[in-house]
């Protein structure tokens, strides 16, 4: 089941980067506490009958023992653990620890954050339908 979904998402990341959409740069200035942590832009386009909004996928890599500061986006957010271990918090629910292969589902504008657990870096596949004319992460509301 793990492995099913890890393919399908893999396969929708590979099946939009066909399309001939092609990855953005890094933004040159990351909001305070994210120094460390690297993220690679995988798609951002607009999200086809939905006006003001865009789909971005990235794959975020974050140094073992390095946190993700509390943070929020103006829209839905879905991780994927790639590798590593991650201690994820997410208000309103309580903390715990994702694997390769689990996967969370954020609520628009919920702070969410985290530790990289372990010995191994942590990648993690992150997918955002996000508001155009905001920030795209904000760490206080």
């Amino acid at each position: 089941m793990v492995r099913r979904r890890l393919i399908v998402v893999a396969a929708a990341v590979l099946a939009l980067s066909a399309t001939g959409i092609t990855a953005t740069k890094p933004v040159a200035q990351e909001p305070p506490g994210f120094a460390g942590n690297k993220v690679v832009p995988l798609i951002k386009i607009d999200l086809t009958g939905v006006p003001n909004r865009q789909v971005i996928a990235n794959i975020y890599e974050v140094p073992a023992g390095k946190m993700v500061p509390m943070h929020f986006h103006h829209g839905d957010e879905f991780h994927l653990v790639l590798s590593g271990e991650w201690a994820a918090q997410v208000e309103g629910k309580p903390d715990h620890l994702m694997k390769p292969g689990d996967s969370q589902y954020v609520e628009r504008e919920h702070m969410h954050g985290g530790k990289a657990m372990g010995d191994t870096p942590l990648k993690l596949l992150g997918l955002m339908i996000v508001e155009k004319d905001k920030p795209i992460t904000e760490v206080t509301r």
